[in-house]
């Protein structure tokens, strides 16, 4: 038990790093947040504890359990057989940081997939066509709309940092939890063939341009307000603006609604 709650304590620390690294920008950038916090977090949070066994353990082992878990994680795998040396420069991260733990910024594991969100994650995301980004904002929702009603406190977490241990939600979250990472995975796998095809990418908002079609689509000025101060919402008012954010899509023209599915689909 001590070794899961020294994990949990981790990866939930972790995870808070990323989110404030994001604090001091505009609204429209705080919506950056769960896929690669949560994978970061836990690779981060279980390289960690790994080196706390790191004296009666094999480093190769211990590297291969991280690696092996890290796959599991959503569109992990996916970026590691996708990116060249990626996996060769995740477990180099993972072994120096299982010899020499960071103690100034994030950990290394952290620093890389914050690196591979931005350069690969986000860029297939944004070029998917509207389809696949809005079927990725419907998943989303039906599973905050199904948390709201059952367990509003996983619900803030997911609009947060992302759900950290899906084994606890119940048999209709892990069902609608697997149908949101299956769309998730299809509009990456269709926005990187997009971006190889080399075809002109589709319409992109910038973080300027997302708060006014946020606006134009229902969002408040309290809204934005509340998104600035996301951490200090309750559970219930943090999973009602991740549900209004997530529906702002359909209540704008089409040409608006897919560049806002598609930011949306990349950013949360």
């Amino acid at each position: 038990m001590e070794k899961v709650a020294i994990v949990v304590a981790i990866t939930v620390a972790v995870a808070a790093i990323v989110h404030l690294f994001g604090r001091a920008r505009p609204a429209a950038q705080q919506l950056r947040r769960t896929t690669i916090a949560a994978i970061a977090a836990a690779i981060a949070g279980g390289a960690t504890v790994y080196g706390l066994e790191y004296l009666t353990g094999s480093d190769t082992e211990l590297v291969d359990q991280a690696v092996s878990e890290a796959r599991a994680l959503p569109l992990v795998g996916l970026v590691l057989d996708d990116v060249p040396d990626a996996e060769a420069r995740l477990r180099k991260a993972l072994s120096e940081e299982l010899r020499s733990p960071t103690t100034q910024g994030p950990p290394r594991p952290l620093a890389l997939m914050t690196e591979l969100r931005a350069t690969q994650i986000v860029p297939a995301l944004k070029a998917t066509d509207a389809a696949d980004a809005q079927a990725v904002l419907a998943a989303r929702l039906a599973l905050m709309r199904h948390l709201k009603s059952v367990d509003p406190a996983t619900c803030r977490e997911l609009v947060l940092i992302g759900i950290q241990r899906g084994e606890k939600l119940d048999a209709t979250a892990q069902k609608l939890m697997r149908d949101m990472l299956a769309a998730m995975e299809k509009a990456y796998r269709a926005g990187r063939a997009a971006l190889k095809a080399s075809t002109a990418p589709p319409p992109a908002l910038g973080d300027a341009d997302v708060t006014a079609v946020l606006g134009e689509a229902g969002l408040t000025p309290a809204d934005f307000e509340k998104l600035r101060t996301l951490q200090r919402l309750s559970n219930e008012e943090a999973c009602d603006l991740g549900i209004k954010l997530n529906e702002a899509p359909v209540k704008l023209p089409a040409d608006k609604a897919g560049a806002l599915a598609r930011y949306l689909a990349a950013a949360q």
